[in-house]
């Protein structure tokens, strides 16, 4: 079948052109507008496959207000842009489109963007009804219970990995019988159900006040989903939205309603800290599933016979248990990428994880393998920036007996090694552009071929791949192929630097001295409050790995009941008081000097600059390139 495409782009030059090809190319142009105003009504008449949009639209509105709107449509597309500045660009790409074509574009660049959407398109069709029947069997099987508050709470693990919320309102009717309830999470599948009593306690309103603002939140018909000016607006209708979002920091609802027939209804609001966490995609997921909802309410929470449910606040532990008891922390922004983890793991999607060096981007690659249903088979683990270019491609996909000078065995590569299994491609922005092309086709053709062989092998291997480097920048700059970047980029994972997620020092602070006392038998009763504070103070540019190398540093050195700081911590960060503030950047090449200084300049080793920042050796090289060190005269060598 056709696929439609609407352009919405207002110089009739390029709009003209651009449909010359697609009609050209088998497309159905379905219609050229060159407003927001007439590319709605097109879409009113017929729901394109995908919409080409420019960012700079005649009238009041541009392409990117179109953009959020398309985005509650759940109607992909791909934007067509002259130059714009950083600030357009930033707002554009939180609209998460599928593609992004700078004009002048030749007709290429046009095709590869359209395969690229395509690709996505189908493949996140199959993820989203994947989805949908792992959510429906898991929802199926929650137990039979008598308390509502229990079976709440389960509901919320499961809907967790597909609905990123941190908070959820539940309104229940059932006849005469009512259940009105908060779930705040606290942790990876660990939450907080909150009754009256609780919202009283938080809110310091008496329980006829909270009694009062439920019931009247409830009477309102809120459908939709709302952040920025429109949750602002939610919340001078209604006075619960304001009454939670104060104390739990929230940002963005989505509100749904399940319409169960007479005197049945069941309502819920999902909240979260963050904007664009929510669309139209996952409120279909809800709605496709009210009778599911329906079953278990009717059967398994037992109000029926209970006569209502009187709900009892509980907390639970921050403490990350099972497949997540390697990571430590409780971050909100922490605690969204294990439940992007959770809902992808299960499904064959290739992962780009991003994120600085020491992040803990490896780790998260082990988990994703550990939730699969390939968990029992190879995890394979390759640097691409560790293996000379001439290597690369023998040690990914082996080779056979005479194949090249030195070669007298047949080798198997990494590839054949996580045959049904996963394979876990760190440092992928350093792979040469050559392999890039090698490992596309292995992507897209399941398959390889052994350097020297003429027989192809299949494969069945899940690609998970991790890069510190911004890859769009490496893509502009001609380093790495546009085509593998988004067939890499179908499931992103973005692993935060600690100093995004400071609450989290403490926790891993203890977890690190625990460790180091355990291997070095010294003891100490914890951490002093003045050591907590200058952790807190340090941006950490090594991350997870410079904050672990400074505990076993300060295990080693320290004596003493506590562990106090000392000249373990930079002493540039214990300094509390500064009215010049510096650029992390800045702060960061400061620190990286001090430390080169300290060593000599001596950077590799275990007494060498990258052990004690936490960092590999490589990274480091390229950090001193990029902002500009230079050896200071009359040091060492």
């Amino acid at each position: 079948m056709k696929k439609h495409i609407l352009i919405v782009e207002d110089e009739f030059i390029v709009a003209n052109d651009l449909s010359c090809y697609l009609e050209e190319q088998n497309f159905v142009v379905s219609g050229i507008a060159s407003t927001v105003e007439e590319a709605l009504l097109f879409i009113d008449k017929q729901p394109p496959y995908i919409v080409l949009l420019d960012i700079h639209l005649k009238g009041k509105l541009s392409g990117i207000d179109l953009a959020k709107r398309l985005q509650q449509l759940n109607i992909p597309f791909i934007y067509l842009s002259a130059y714009s500045n950083k600030l357009i660009l930033e707002q554009a790409k939180k609209t998460n489109p599928y593609g992004f074509l700078v004009k002048p574009f030749r007709e290429k660049d046009l095709y590869i963007a359209l395969e690229i959407a395509t690709y996505h398109i189908e493949h996140h069709a199959d993820t989203n009804t994947q989805s949908e029947q792992q959510l429906f069997e898991k929802l199926s099987s929650i137990p039979t219970g008598d308390k509502g508050e229990e079976c709440f709470e389960e509901i919320a693990k499961v809907l967790q990995p597909g609905i990123p919320f941190d908070f959820l309102f539940c309104n229940l009717v059932r006849d005469t019988y009512t259940l009105r309830l908060g779930i705040h999470r606290v942790g990876i599948r660990k939450y907080q159900i909150i009754g009256v009593n609780e919202f009283s306690n938080i809110l310091g309103l008496s329980i006829s006040e909270v009694e009062g603002i439920i019931a009247e939140r409830s009477l309102l018909k809120v459908q939709g989903i709302y952040e920025d000016t429109e949750f602002d607006r939610l919340k001078d209708l209604s006075r619960f939205e304001k009454m939670v979002s104060t104390p739990f920091k929230l940002q963005s609802c989505m509100a749904l309603s399940i319409d169960q027939g007479h005197e049945k209804r069941l309502s819920f609001s999902f909240y979260a800290k963050h904007k664009g966490v929510f669309n139209r995609t996952r409120a279909d997921l809800i709605q496709s599933l009210g009778i599911v909802f329906s079953d278990i309410l009717e059967n398994k929470v037992g109000l029926k016979k209970s006569g209502g449910t009187s709900v009892k606040g509980h907390a639970t532990s921050h403490k990350n248990t099972g497949t997540f008891k390697e990571i430590i922390g409780k971050s909100p922004k922490l605690l969204n990428v294990l439940h992007d983890i959770e809902r992808v793991a299960p499904m064959k999607t290739s992962v780009l994880i991003m994120g600085e060096s020491g992040t803990g981007k490896e780790l998260f690659a082990k988990c994703i393998h550990r939730l699969s249903p390939r968990s029992e088979a190879p995890f394979v683990v390759i640097n691409c920036g560790a293996i000379p270019e001439n290597l690369i491609e023998s040690t990914l996909f082996g080779h056979v007996k005479g194949a090249f000078t030195g070669a007298s065995t047949h080798s198997t590569g990494k590839f054949e090694q996580a045959n049904g299994g996963t394979i876990f491609l760190d440092e992928i922005g350093e792979m040469p552009l050559e392999m890039q092309v090698r490992l596309l086709r292995v992507l897209q053709e399941n398959e390889i071929e052994r350097i020297g062989d003429t027989k192809t092998i299949p494969l069945d291997v899940r690609v998970i791949a991790a890069t510190n480097k911004n890859l769009e920048h490496e893509v502009e700059t001609g380093n790495f192929r546009l085509d593998l970047y988004y067939r890499l980029h179908v499931f992103p994972v973005y692993a935060p630097p600690l100093r995004e997620r400071k609450e989290d020092i403490p926790l891993l602070a203890q977890y690190f001295l625990d460790k180091y006392m355990s291997l070095t038998g010294k003891f100490f009763e914890g951490l002093s409050e003045k050591t907590l504070e200058a952790l807190l103070r340090y941006d950490f540019p090594g991350n997870i790995r410079e904050l672990e190398n400074l505990m076993e540093r300060a295990v080693i050195v320290e004596n003493g009941k506590t562990l106090t700081p000392g000249n373990w911590i930079p002493e540039n960060e214990l300094i509390t008081s500064n009215n010049d503030f510096k650029t992390f950047e800045t702060k960061q090449k400061e620190y990286i000097v001090e430390v080169l200084d300290h060593t000599n300049w001596r950077v590799s080793g275990p007494k060498g600059a990258a052990k004690i920042l936490g960092m590999k050796e490589k990274t480091l090289f390229a950090k001193i390139k990029r902002l500009g060190i230079e050896k200071r005269v009359g040091l060492k060598s």
